[in-house]
């Protein structure tokens, strides 16, 4: 951070130049003493054609009061941490971009070497070993390209660590030549941590621990720190939510000031905040959520008329509950995302909000932002409107039963909702309408299982099955898409900020390496040039008999880029939609949070200049809001695999059938066909004999008894063992494959 400066008195002689402020009366609504926005702050700087000192910037924007220089250095302080700016030796500042620099997220590989994830997208950026001593994965960084490496990969060499990842991490300790050592559970996080003497709490070598990182790495050593938290001698399914928490650092602890706040919130709504509202109490709107569901953001209503339908979907108003610069909003802000793990969550926000007062349980009034909208006949959405509502759900329905009363005509089913059977049935009719513009549009239907797993008294998985989607959980999907394109369209229109889902076609490495998947299995795909999500749709209807149909989904699945959110709105790629937002889960969803705000704020006719986040403000918001998605992403993923490891210990000895997922000189890859877990038939495992692997083909080839495995096959597998702590199952093949 930059040092505060002292009172500047104006260089004399020299006139200051004017710098134009199109943002000035924006921050002039958000702070007592404005001064220069950032965007002024960016031009200055551009026009410069030079790095410019603080004071240099200082007297260029004619601020000199202490108040204004503090405002000034804590400003460009933030500029630099978001990698708008980069600083020199010299303390001179310039503009990011104009210095070719790429900002972005550092992703290791266990191997040693790593890549730049670029923030504004594009082909990731090769780091060496030697570069990658630097920082840690999940550092933010700016880079420059230096060259090519010998694969034709763009290779980069870090300019600045923009800020350090989470200093705490999850590991087993070990001890070596009198020094205390902790070796990361992440295996991207290819450095152990060297233990400060006296900081060890008195750690044995083979417990688990959690550390705080106390001095970074450079390259001439590894990164140091302070043992936190002893958690035990072995990794038990009990642990493994703890760990998991502690491993990505996910914020699971209130404040004192946003319990403080949350307690402040009325628990019933009042004739005050009914005031204003559109009145929905009386329509039959219903939530349709999972059997486990406690939050709920999401009610619907659709009733036929000679257009179509007409369409209402409420979404709770936390944007009412959770105001800006708040410490409920900090800390909302702080955790982006609600983290969902079998049997237990970390919120977004405190109970009493999440599960109470905002949520739409039934039979209770509560406040909602309304998207109502008339549907054509073709299933397209005609004109739409947003109004703030007080509502009451009528029902809390599950995906379970409401499949089994409109799907299966189950009469138990249709008799325990015949209150809202009609409602129902209209709601099953506009799906189908839904669905055939979605197929039109070509937008890709991937179908694949989840897995879901029930936990005993103990945290131990005592059952686990992949379970299937059904209309139920597709019309709501596709009532909250509408909601979402509406939301998108009316924000883009009034050029408010706002966080837009963007899910951009995928990278051409990725779609290379898929096209020569594709010919093993004789299947194809048109140049990247000319995809569309209508050829991935055909592709998945095509193979969707096949017995690899399964195996090549998930193929499709993994060549598609990772959905982000951003300021602009290019459109999403698997949708096939050209605008999209998320406006549907703002109890669990800090970017839905931003949408409503954005919509409150144009329905009040506010004006895009003087809103209170300004186009680079909201560029961070979205950075910090998709690296916090995949922060719980990873959580959740590192749960599930290990659960699944849980699973399979019990299972040791047991035979299943499979298929094989994967082909590599050291074994295969399989998935069982069940459960969707997989686990490694070592080389070792296969029946005696010399292997020849081909890369090309995915190919492995038995010499002298002339047995082929290749992806797709069918194989039945036993379990060999499961390690939870290397998250790793190993299968042996049975006998007869």
């Amino acid at each position: 951070m930059p040092e505060r400066l002292p009172a500047l008195p104006p260089r004399k002689g020299v006139r200051p130049p004017a710098v134009h402020d199109p943002h000035a009366e924006r921050e002039a609504s958000r702070y007592e003493r404005p001064i220069p926005s950032r965007e002024a702050i960016l031009a200055l700087l551009e026009q410069s054609g030079e790095l410019m000192t603080i004071e240099a910037v200082a007297r260029a924007l004619q601020l000199s009061a202490p108040q204004d220089l503090d405002a000034l250095t804590r400003r460009l302080a933030a500029m630099l941490r978001d990698g708008q700016l980069i600083q020199n030796r010299r303390g001179g500042y310039g503009v990011a971009t104009k210095l070719d620099l790429i900002r972005g997220n550092v992703i290791a590989n266990a191997e040693g070497f790593g890549f730049l994830r670029p923030d504004e997208g594009g082909e990731d950026l090769y780091l060496s070993p030697a570069e990658m001593r630097k920082v840690l994965h999940g550092d933010r960084v700016l880079a420059s390209v230096v060259g090519v490496d010998r694969r034709g990969r763009s290779q980069g060499a870090i300019v600045e660590v923009l800020e350090r990842r989470s200093p705490r991490l999850v590991g087993r300790v070990i001890e070596e030549n009198g020094l205390v050592l902790v070796t990361p559970d992440d295996r991207r996080l290819h450095q152990d941590v060297l233990i400060t003497p006296g900081k060890d709490r008195g750690a044995r070598s083979g417990q688990i621990v959690v550390v705080e990182i106390t001095d970074q790495p450079t390259v001439q050593r590894g990164p140091m720190g302070r043992i936190l938290t002893i958690l035990g001698e072995r990794l038990t399914p009990s642990l493994v939510v703890e760990m998991a928490i502690a491993s990505h650092d996910l914020p699971h602890e209130w404040p004192a000031a946003v319990l403080r706040d949350a307690a402040e919130v009325e628990p019933e709504v009042s004739a005050a905040e009914r005031k204003g509202r559109v009145d929905l109490r009386d329509t039959p709107l219903v939530t349709i959520d999972g059997e486990d569901a406690k939050d709920f953001d999401d009610a619907v209503y659709a009733e036929p008329n000679e257009r179509g339908f007409r369409l209402i979907v409420a979404i709770a108003d936390v944007s009412h509950y959770v105001r800006p610069g708040s410490p409920l909003d900090e800390e909302a802000y702080n955790r982006a995302t609600s983290v969902y793990f079998p049997g237990f969550v970390v919120p977004m926000l405190p109970e009493t909000l999440s599960n109470g007062i905002c949520s739409l349980n039934p039979k209770v009034e509560r406040l909602c932002m309304a998207c109502e909208m008339q549907v054509d006949h073709d299933g397209e959405v005609e004109r739409s409107k947003f109004y703030p509502a007080v509502m009451r759900s009528h029902a809390r329905l599950t995906y379970d039963k409401v499949w089994r009363a409109i799907g299966l005509k189950d009469a138990d089913a249709r008799a325990e909702l015949a209150d809202v059977l009609p409602q129902l049935r209209h709601l099953h009719q506009l799906y189908k309408l839904f669905a055939k513009a979605r197929q039109r549009r070509g937008a890709i239907d991937f179908e694949s299982n989840e897995v879901a797993f029930r936990l005993g008294a103990g945290g131990e998985v005592v059952q686990l099955g992949a379970y299937e989607r059904n209309d139920a959980h597709k019309l709501i999907e596709e009532c909250m898409i509408a909601a979402n394109v509406e939301a998108a369209k009316y924000l883009q229109k009034r050029r408010i900020p706002t966080p837009y889902r963007v899910h951009a076609p995928p990278p051409a490495s990725k779609y290379d390496d898929l096209l020569e998947f594709l010919r093993e299995f004789k299947l194809s795909l048109p140049p990247i040039e000319q995809v569309t999500p209508g050829d991935f749709s055909a592709l998945l209807k095509k193979v969707r008999k096949r017995p690899d149909a399964s195996l090549i989904e998930s193929v499709l699945l993994r060549s598609q880029s990772l959905a982000v959110y951003q300021p602009d709105d290019p459109g999403h790629f698997g949708l096939g939609l050209e605008s999209y937002t998320h406006f549907t889960s703002p109890i669990r969803r800090y970017p839905d949070l931003l949408v409503h705000r954005a919509i409150r704020y144009a329905l009040s006719g506010g004006k895009p200049a003087a809103y209170e986040y300004s186009p680079s403000a909201m560029a961070s918001l979205c950075v910090h809001c998709s690296q916090n998605e995949r922060r719980a992403d990873e959580a959740e993923r590192d749960v599930d695999e290990r659960y699944k490891c849980a699973w399979m210990e019990k299972h040791v000895g047991s035979e299943f059938a499979g298929i094989v997922s994967g082909v590599a000189s050291f074994g295969l890859f399989v998935e069982l066909t069940e459960s969707k877990i997989t686990g490694l038939v070592h080389i070792t495992q296969l029946p005696n004999d010399y292997y020849h692997f081909d890369a090309t083909r995915r190919l492995l080839t038995g010499e002298r008894r002339g047995l082929r495995f290749r992806l797709g096959d069918e194989v039945r597998v036993q379990v060999l063992r499961a390690s939870l702590e290397d998250r790793k199952i190993d299968f042996r093949l049975a006998s007869g494959r």
